[in-house]
């Protein structure tokens, strides 16, 4: 018998996903242990956007178990599936961020809808949050559309671990960065990651962010895990389709021409 101690946090199993005659996830094995950052690599249209939106419950897989400490999610009824789903923060690619709420608003999201917490109290806990996050204060009052790409992104992060949860979920953190933003924002995601002990899923194209962010690196290809390993293991894999990947080949088995 497996203890608990040894338990996956996340864990799929066989999992597949269609859309039409599009077969997107053809049969998903993974597993994430406690405190583990792990990065899920793919080129556009892999699946990986597809694969964590089943996760997070936003898509339906068409069979398979999605396990969240051990619970077929799958298997709950929305209530209990709610509850579940109260562990997870998010960070969306874009930062997705409400236009028409100020930014204190925004980042206590989570608190005011779900948590029930008074206005005064959320709005003081988003300030603490924004510190965490190198966001002055004074921005609090102004709105997503008054900020620059690289604080949008800040202010997603924040929203993203102010509740304290226990899985974090980053869909393309850097995308529409420069170089030394995306470092930055690498940087705060591990630095809050690690001070929540959260354990953290990210896809990401950006293989310097992966290397940065995550502990273990999986590679998605045709619906499948094709390689699955420590970050340092990665230039070593073995694997022609993850080296060509990792090296941004336009030569090899990828099929270039129909990558979207």
């Amino acid at each position: 018998m497996i203890s608990k101690s040894k338990l996956a946090i996340i864990e799929t199993t066989d999992l597949y996903k269609a859309f039409g005659n599009n077969k997107v996830l053809r049969g998903v094995n993974l597993s994430i242990q406690k405190g583990e950052s792990l990065a899920i690599i793919g080129t556009s249209g892999s699946g990986k956007s597809v694969l964590i939106k089943n996760i997070i419950g936003l898509l339906d897989p068409d069979s398979g178990a999605v396990r969240i400490k051990g619970t077929n999610v799958l298997s709950l009824n929305d209530k209990r599936r709610g509850e579940f789903n109260r562990k997870f923060g998010v960070l969306f690619q874009g930062a997705a961020l409400f236009d028409s709420l100020p930014i204190w608003e925004n980042i206590a999201f989570g608190l005011i809808q779900l948590d029930g917490l008074d206005r005064k109290t959320a709005y003081e806990k988003a300030q603490e949050t924004m510190l965490q996050v190198g966001l002055s204060p004074e921005i609090a009052k102004l709105y997503p559309g008054e900020l620059s790409g690289g604080m949008q992104k800040r202010v997603g992060l924040a929203r993203a671990i102010t509740t304290k949860p226990e899985i974090i979920f980053f869909d393309e953190p850097t995308t529409g960065l420069d170089p030394i933003m995306a470092s930055i924002i690498d940087n705060l995601i591990i630095k809050n990651v690690r001070e929540l002990g959260a354990t953290a899923l990210t896809i990401t194209h950006d293989m310097s962010s992966a290397r940065r962010i995550a502990d273990k690196i999986a590679m998605i290809h045709e619906g499948k895990i094709i390689w699955n390993g420590p970050v340092n293991e990665i230039n070593n894999s073995g694997n022609s389709i993850v080296e060509q990947f990792i090296n941004g080949s336009s030569s090899g088995p990828i099929d270039t021409s129909v990558v979207r």
